[in-house]
């Protein structure tokens, strides 16, 4: 119990007024910075793809691969 005194009164409250806000505060400030974290690496995620395929697709512009033709045959 939580007791809170003052000149003239007493009033005494118990725990679980405290402590069930406590919980929801704490889960929601948990949730908030997992969604923060969550989105700054799937935001670095995608800027890491994105610069990955733009050096695959200058690397595929600087050397062109030649398939080699099929020689026909009669």
């Amino acid at each position: 119990m939580v007791e809170l005194k003052g000149p003239g009164y007493t009033t005494s409250y118990n725990n679980f007024l405290i402590i069930i806000p406590a919980i929801i505060i704490i889960t929601l400030i948990g949730f908030v910075a997992y969604r923060l974290v969550d989105s700054f690496n799937s935001k670095k995620k995608q800027k890491e793809e994105k610069a990955r395929l733009k050096q695959k697709k200058l690397d595929r512009q600087a050397s062109p691969q030649t398939s080699p033709r099929k020689n026909k045959q009669k």
